[in-house]
């Protein structure tokens, strides 16, 4: 995500990139999603989104050894289009017999996205994790966006922390963290470069405070890779977290990430 200029420039580039979520996430289902449609007995026919008083499960999992009957049956949902498809996949996988496959076309600014998402009234304080397969290196110009986190409520979203990859200064790829509330990009001082080709595990700990009383810590295979605290970390009650492929500006355009054994637990 190699966003330059000023932080006014950042800040722009990232509402508009938001704006796009919202609107897909609010509209999803509307989506033609024939690509990876859950086959769940009870799920719906449309996207139902959780009520106000809703409140996520912690503990809570998915391998997609059942499809996506996890998100449809538990406070969620999976969307993409005809740019932006979801399926399962028996290869690669990180445990069991499935995982999931997100194939965008991300080579224009458009913010393509095929994702699932968690929504309702979020623990007050967790660990989000997932493990993710990146196939093969690319450039990233734009955006891509690994796993997000918005709040407010269906006519009023607005984002909270963004995990993305970037390219180092060796052109590797490495996780960086977005808080939208205080405008600031947070990178490691150590970048640790994802594994190309095999299974990586990120977790995010979100201690969430409307005053300045939150805790956001990002871990790369059980390593801590950054720790901020002391600040606003969610200014509301109900939230969406969201894990995917979302890309823009990404050469090759192709993009296709896998991801297994999502998890929200309150402890590690």
């Amino acid at each position: 995500m190699n966003v330059s200029g000023t932080f006014q420039d950042r800040r722009a580039f990232y509402s508009r990139q938001l704006g796009v979520v919202g609107v897909l996430a609010f509209c999803a289902c509307e989506h033609d999603l024939h690509v990876g449609k859950w086959n769940c007995a009870d799920a719906p026919d449309a996207v139902q989104h959780a009520d106000e008083t809703t409140v996520v499960a912690a503990p809570w999992s998915t391998s997609f050894e059942e499809g996506f009957c996890d998100y449809s049956q538990g406070a969620g949902y999976c969307y993409g289009d005809r740019l932006a498809t979801y399926t399962t996949v028996t290869s690669p996988v990180h445990s069991g017999h499935y995982a999931a496959a997100f194939n965008v076309q991300g080579d224009d600014l458009a913010a393509r996205q095929a994702r699932c998402v968690v929504e309702g009234i979020l623990p007050t304080a967790a660990y989000y994790g997932a493990w993710y397969f990146v196939p093969a290196r690319a450039t990233n110009s734009g955006l891509w966006n690994l796993v997000h986190f918005q709040g407010g409520d269906l006519s009023a979203l607005h984002g909270l922390w963004d995990i993305s990859l970037e390219n180092g200064s060796d052109e590797q790829l490495q996780l960086i963290v977005y808080d939208f509330l205080n405008g600031r990009t947070h990178r490691p001082a150590d970048p640790t470069p994802i594994p190309i080709g095999s299974w990586f595990h990120i977790e995010l700990y979100l201690e969430r405070a409307a005053g300045e009383t939150g805790e956001v810590a990002l871990f790369q295979d059980g390593n801590e890779l950054l720790r901020v605290t002391n600040l606003v970390t969610d200014d509301t009650r109900w939230g969406q977290w969201y894990v995917g492929n979302l890309a823009s500006g990404v050469s090759p355009a192709d993009s296709t990430l896998y991801v297994d054994d999502v998890t929200i637990r309150r402890t590690r």
